[in-house]
């Protein structure tokens, strides 16, 4: 799977996007078993994770 190399500001947004995603999943499939903040404590993760490791754009450099 190929992953689109994106800025700082998009890997922002999709791990944002991804937290509350993951909170609504929670809520929805797993909240009678596992207490919400595991759930937000998850997601935090995941947000972190994508914005440390998610692939940057490659910065050209000059010659001269």
């Amino acid at each position: 799977m190929f992953i689109v190399r994106m800025t700082w500001g998009n890997w922002l947004f999709w791990g944002i996007l991804a937290f509350v995603g993951i909170n609504f999943l929670w809520l929805g499939l797993l909240e009678d078993f596992v207490p919400l903040w595991v759930g937000t404590v998850v997601g935090f993760i995941i947000f972190l994770a994508m914005l440390i490791y998610g692939p940057r754009e490659k910065e050209e450099e000059e010659e001269g």
